[in-house]
Formats: structure tokens, sequence, C-alpha cells
């Protein structure tokens, strides 16, 4: 290997490091903003369930592990263990949200209240808490960019996804820890996958996407969308079907699910000690289905509850330079005379993450109870690989009018990267939405 494609492979580290810097930046004003509050409404809550949890697996104590309908299980595996490095009295936190619903409140008063005292009471374990998950999305935004590579996205509509998604404000939605870990182990479940079926990876892309299948329904149910989405595809990329292909296909979907079954059990021994808990959780939690329900009532759900969420999309996302680039790829796409433009661009791989995105919003539709448009979240991490096209596309066409060579162009990009990142620190300062509950 020679020394310039070192440097030019230690350049492009150097600028997705940089990019997850800039995140940060964003993230700091958007906490500043706001500062004596949690980083999410119930975090308190699962610190007091992480605590629990390691509790009870170093006794070996596999019931009761499942401690919400999220369910969460790998927050408490990434998290757990720090618990066990500070001294705090964690029943102070039922103590407290009791206290709070004897009056009559939400138990979100009695741990973010914008009180700067009771803050301070958790600020150590917080940050403790919190550590884990941080050094976790930095993994995350690392891999993300380098399997967008590996998918055979450029460099310039790689940097840009990433910049999207690690500056995107909207993203303040995932913020409480399950919703993190669904995000963080779905995508990259999904994203592995592609990996394996468009052939740029070996055997070693199906096992990890199952490894982190497995995690992500841990993290939350909602996850459980990738085994039937998987077959799907499997079908997508092997039509017309043949014996052949059907062979193939069971062999491949056979051998995630069974590593999905063991990494499920290492992770959460009650599936095998205590079943039950792990059935009613599945079927009979009313938080995660909805079961039976008026069609008068769900429709007024939906419409009225979503329209409302839509109301925050529209404030805290759709003002974005990722959303403004999400048209701009519909805009160039579907000219006739543009499409050259999207020429190196996996066109298959765009079609398959738009399918994702359908039905993923489709399942939590029909099948949730509780929706609030956050459930949705794992849409806008890869929404953010469509915007990053549109915006490489639009900007290429554009520079191709004007007959800027590739130098110039390369400084046109970077400096549309200061304007992306300052124009969403603006944003934040400038927005009450960001000012409650962060």
């Amino acid at each position: 290997m020679s020394f310039k494609s070192n440097f030019q492979k230690l350049e492009e580290f150097v600028i997705v490091l940089f990019i997850i810097f800039s995140g940060f930046v964003v993230t700091a004003v958007m906490k500043l903003n706001n500062f004596f509050t949690f980083p999410s409404l119930d975090e308190m809550l699962w610190h007091q369930r992480s605590s629990i949890f390691w509790e009870k697996m170093l006794n070996f104590d596999f019931s009761g592990l499942i401690q919400s309908a999220q369910p969460g299980i790998t927050v408490y595996w990434f998290t757990g263990f720090m618990m066990k490095f500070i001294d705090f009295d964690f029943n102070d936190v039922s103590r407290r949200i009791a206290e709070k619903e004897a009056q009559g409140l939400n138990f979100n008063h009695a741990i973010n209240n914008n009180d700067q005292i009771v803050y301070s009471a958790y600020e150590t374990i917080s940050f403790a808490f919190n550590t884990p998950l941080l050094l976790l999305t930095v993994v995350f935004f690392i891999s993300f960019y380098y399997l967008l590579r590996k998918l055979g996205f450029n460099k310039i509509i790689s940097s840009f996804a990433l910049l999207f998604l690690t500056t995107n404000a909207f993203l303040f939605y995932w913020n409480t820890p399950s919703d993190k870990m669904l995000n963080i182990f779905i995508t990259l479940s999904f994203l592995t996958f592609l990996v394996y079926i468009n052939k740029f990876g070996g055997k070693k892309y199906l096992y990890m996407s199952a490894v982190f299948g497995a995690w992500a329904v841990l993290s939350k149910l909602t996850a459980f969308f990738l085994l039937p989405f998987f077959i799907f595809i499997f079908i997508y990329y092997n039509w017309p079907i043949d014996k052949k292909k059907i062979k193939m296909i069971i062999k491949d979907y056979v051998s995630w699910i069974l590593i999905f079954i063991i990494i499920s059990i290492l992770f959460l021994p009650t599936i095998v000690t205590n079943p039950q808990e792990v059935y009613n959780l599945i079927f009979k939690s009313e938080n995660v289905i909805e079961k039976s329900y008026k069609a008068s009532s769900y429709v007024n759900r939906v419409v009225f509850d979503y329209l409302k969420s839509f109301g925050l999309i529209i404030v805290g996302y759709m003002a974005q330079a990722a959303s403004i680039s999400f048209f701009a790829y519909f805009v160039v796409n579907f000219k006739k005379e543009y499409k050259y433009i999207f020429n190196s661009v996996p066109k298959k791989i765009i079609n398959i993450i738009g399918l994702y995105i359908i039905l993923f919003f489709v399942m939590v539709t029909v099948m949730s109870k509780n929706h609030d448009i956050r459930f949705m979240s794992p849409i806008f991490v890869v929404l953010n690989i469509i915007s990053a096209v549109g915006f490489y596309g639009i900007f290429e066409l554009a520079m191709e009018k004007v007959k800027l060579d590739r130098a110039n162009r390369n400084i046109f990009y970077a400096l549309m990267f200061v304007v992306i990142v300052m124009s969403q620190i603006i944003f934040i300062v400038s927005s009450g939405l960001l000012m409650k509950n962060i």
C-alpha cells in the first residue's frame, strides 16, 4: 500500500472526526440553551433500572430483568456497570416520583423540572451514566460513515450524510437511552445487511447484522421490523426466484436468525429462565401493540397526534439543510436530463432505503399505541443518506452549469460544511422548541 493511499485514508478519517466534533459543538450549544436539565425526561428511571439489572445479573437472578416495555436491555448492559462505581441511593428516585404522583403530577416533574438543585443532585451519576453512551455514539458515527463508503457512496455524500446526522436538531427525539440504542443498532444491522446482500462484503457482515439486530430488539421491540423486512430484501435481490436461490435464502436467513437468538439469550437470559416474562412483554403489553380499538378513536389518535408531531417536525427537522436536500434529490432524480448526475450513486440501495422508510412508518402507524413521532426516529437516521445524495446532486448540477473544476468544487463543499453547521447553531439558539426537555 502506497504512502499516498495511507495518507488519503488518514485524511479521510480526520475529516470524519472533525464532522463528529462539529456535531458535538451543535449538541453543546443545544445543551447550553437549557443547561439545568437531564438529556432525557426519564433518564433517572434508566439509572435506577440499570442499577437493579446489574445487581440481579451479578447474583445470577434472571427474573425481573425486564423493567420497561421499551425494554432497554442494551441500555442496562452499556451503562449499568458504571452505576457500581458511584455511591447513590437509587430509592430516592422512587420516593421522589411517588411524592409527585401523590400530588397528581407526572413522574417527569420529579426528575426533570428545570431545577438547578435537582440537577446537581444527579449530576455525577448522569455523567457516569452517559459516558458509555457517548463513546458508543462516536463509534456508531464512524461506522455509519464507513459503511456508506463500503456501499458505494462517494466521500462527499458520505460526509454530508454524517454531517446531517450529527448536527440535525431533530435528533433530540432520540435522546432517551432506549431510543438512542434502537437507532444505533437497527441502523447498523440494516447497513451491514446491505453490505452483505450487495456482495460488498462476506458472511461476517451477515453475522454482524444479526448481532446488531438482536441488540436493536433488546433496545426496543419496534426493531422486530427487521425480521420480515430482511426476507423481503432477500427476495428483492434474488428475483426471479428459483429452487437454488430459495435454498441460499433459507440458509442465509436461518444463519441470521440463529445468531439473533443466541445473542438475545446471552444478553437476556430471562428468555430461557423466565419465558413468561418475555411472552408478556411481546404479546400482552399494551404499551407495545394496540390490540383493540374503535375506528373513531384510532383515527383521532393517528390524525391529531401525528399532526401535532409533524408540526414539531416542520420546526425541528424540515427547516434544516437535510430536508431541503431531500427535496433536491427528487428534483434532480426525476428530471430525465439530470439523471446522469446520479450515475455513480448506488440506486438500488437508495430504493431499499426508501422502502425501509415507508414500511417502518406503516408498521409503527398501524401497530403502535403511542403515536409519538419519536418512534419514527430510525427513519430520520437513514433519511439523511437520501438527503446527502440530493445535496450532492443539486450542487454538482449547479457547479457543472457554472463550470467549476474539481478543486474549486471541494472549496465550495468546505464552505457549505461551515454554512450547515452555523445554520444549525443559529436554528437552535433561535428556536424555542429546543429550549424544552433537552
